[in-house]
C-alpha cells in the first residue's frame, strides 16, 4: 500500500527548523534542559521607586539566597556557573562583583551582621570531603545530605575568615544576632534538622533552642527578643517564632495557608518578609507583625520570586529561579521577551 503523503526534510527544512530552535533557546523555552545543572537562578534587586536590575553576574548559573547589606550598598549571595558554589559580593550602584570565597571550596548562605562589617556563612572547606559542586546542586537549595559543613565568619571585604563551629555535622544557614554576639544556625548534630545557637567568637560550644521539631532558615527579630524560623505544621510549612527568654513558641497567625519560607525581619520592625505559595507559585509577601492580613509584593514582570531580604534604605533583594521543563514559567519568559517592561531585567 503506498503512502498518502510523503514528506523529505530539504536542506531549507533544516535550516527553518535549526533557526525555530535558536529562537526557542534564546527565549529560554527550551535552552535550560540542554544545562548540567538541576536549574538555574538570579539575584535581582528592586529600588523604591520600583526599578529592577539584576545584580548577579551572568544568567547561566545558580546565583542564589542573597542579602542585602543594612545600608543597601552591597549585597551579597552564593553560586557559580560551575565548580563550587561561591560568596559573591556585588556593589548596587556599579554593580561591580567580586567574588569573597575561594574556587577551591564549596561556601553558601551568606549574611550580613545589622552593622555591615562581618558576613557569616557556611563552608566544606574543612570537612575533609570533595566540595560541593554547584551542578549538582539540588532545586531545594540545601546542601547535599552527606556533605560536612561548618560555620564561619569573615569580614565583610572576605578576609580573616574564622571558623565558628567544628564537628561531623552539617551546620548551614546562619545570622546574627543584632549586637552581633550570637549566631543561629540550623544543624542535623540532633540527629534532625533544628536550630542551634553559638556565640560568635567561636569560643563556645553550640547549644539547641528550646524547639526541637524540624525548622530552618532562621532570623532574628530587630529587637533581638525573638527568633522567626519556618517548620513543618498541619501538612504545611508555617512561619514561627521563638521567644528567646522564655523558649516558647507561637505559629504566625496571618501566614494563614500555603507552603511558606525564608522569613527576614524588615529593618522597620513592623513586617517579615517570606516568600510562600499562597497562590500557587512562590511569590513574595510582607506579613505584618501586628497580625494583620499578608500582602502580595511580587515585583511585577515576574513569575515567581524568593528569599527577600531588604535594606534601612527599601532596597530589596529577591532571586529567580528557572526550571528545567516548567513550560508555565517559560510561557512567561517568553512573554517578558516578546513585551519586554522598561523596569524589569
Amino acid at each position: 500500500m503506498k503512502p498518502i503523503l510523503k514528506f523529505r526534510i530539504t536542506k531549507r527544512h533544516g535550516l527553518w527548523i535549526s533557526a525555530f530552535l535558536l529562537l526557542l533557546a534564546a527565549t529560554g523555552i527550551v535552552g535550560y534542559q540542554l544545562s548540567d545543572r538541576a536549574f538555574l537562578s538570579s539575584v535581582y534587586l528592586q529600588f523604591p521607586d520600583g526599578r529592577v536590575i539584576q545584580a548577579s553576574p551572568d544568567r547561566d548559573g545558580i546565583f542564589y539566597e542573597p542579602d542585602i547589606h543594612p545600608k543597601g550598598t552591597h549585597v551579597i549571595y552564593f553560586g557559580n556557573t560551575s565548580g563550587p558554589p561561591r560568596i559573591w559580593k556585588t556593589e548596587v550602584t556599579s554593580l561591580k562583583t567580586v567574588a569573597l570565597t575561594s574556587p577551591e571550596h564549596g561556601a553558601r548562605h551568606p549574611s550580613y551582621s545589622r552593622d555591615g562589617t562581618r558576613i557569616v556563612f557556611a563552608s566544606d572547606m574543612k570537612s575533609g570531603q570533595p566540595p560541593e559542586q554547584i551542578e549538582r546542586m539540588g532545586r531545594n537549595g540545601v546542601p547535599p545530605k552527606n556533605l560536612k559543613t561548618h560555620i564561619y565568619v569573615m569580614d565583610s571585604s572576605g578576609s580573616h575568615i574564622r571558623q565558628i563551629t567544628f564537628g561531623e555535622h552539617q551546620d548551614q544557614r546562619p545570622c546574627f544576632d543584632p549586637s552581633g554576639h550570637r549566631i543561629a544556625f540550623v544543624s542535623d548534630r540532633s540527629g534532625a534538622t533544628s536550630i542551634w545557637l553559638v556565640d560568635a567568637d567561636g569560643n563556645s560550644e553550640p547549644r539547641q533552642i528550646a524547639y526541637k521539631a524540624y525548622s530552618y532558615r532562621p532570623c532574628f527579630s530587630v529587637d533581638g527578643n525573638f527568633l522567626f524560623f519556618f517548620t513543618k505544621t498541619h501538612g504545611r510549612h508555617q512561619i514561627a517564632k521563638l521567644r528567646l527568654d522564655n523558649g516558647s513558641v507561637m505559629l504566625l497567625g496571618n501566614d494563614t495557608y500555603g507552603d511558606s519560607h525564608g522569613p527576614f525581619a524588615d529593618p522597620g520592625g513592623k513586617v517579615l518578609l517570606m516568600h510562600s505559595r499562597r497562590n500557587g507559585v512562590y511569590n513574595i509577601w510582607e506579613v505584618p507583625l501586628d497580625g494583620s492580613p499578608a500582602r502580595n509584593i511580587q515585583p511585577p514582570g515576574f513569575f515567581a520570586a524568593t528569599h527577600a531580604t531588604r535594606s534601612e534604605n527599601g532596597i530589596m533583594a529577591f532571586d529567580v529561579a528557572r526550571y528545567k521543563w516548567w513550560l508555565r514559567e517559560k510561557a512567561a519568559r517568553l512573554k517578558r521577551v516578546l513585551f519586554p517592561r522598561k523596569t524589569n531585567q
